[in-house]
């Protein structure tokens, strides 16, 4: 899928405080029944749909969210109650 969208925290990635809960939440959201997980490099992590392939892709620098984007589909859907909930905001400039 190519329709991404890349979002932030309303402070910047730098000021978030809340990565580890963040990265908490998205594996209690996306249980391997429902998602491939992939971990193609050290910093980074992509839950995978396993109904229409739609990603999201969340970018370490050590333990810190650098950044988040997700694919149209499920994958978005699925990731609008965290948006809320941290506080995170679509950006175009990633």
């Amino acid at each position: 899928m190519s329709d991404w969208q890349y979002f932030a925290s309303s402070g910047g990635w730098l000021s978030f405080q809340e990565s580890a809960a963040l990265t908490a939440a998205l594996w209690e959201r996306f249980p391997e029944s429902d998602w491939h997980y992939l971990n193609l490099t050290a910093g980074s992590s992509i839950w995978e749909s396993r109904q229409d392939g739609s990603t999201v892709r969340v970018h370490y620098d050590d333990e810190c969210i650098v950044e988040f984007e997700v694919a149209a589909g499920v994958a978005r859907d699925s990731i609008t109650a965290l948006t809320v909930k941290f506080q995170l905001i679509p950006v175009t400039d990633h």
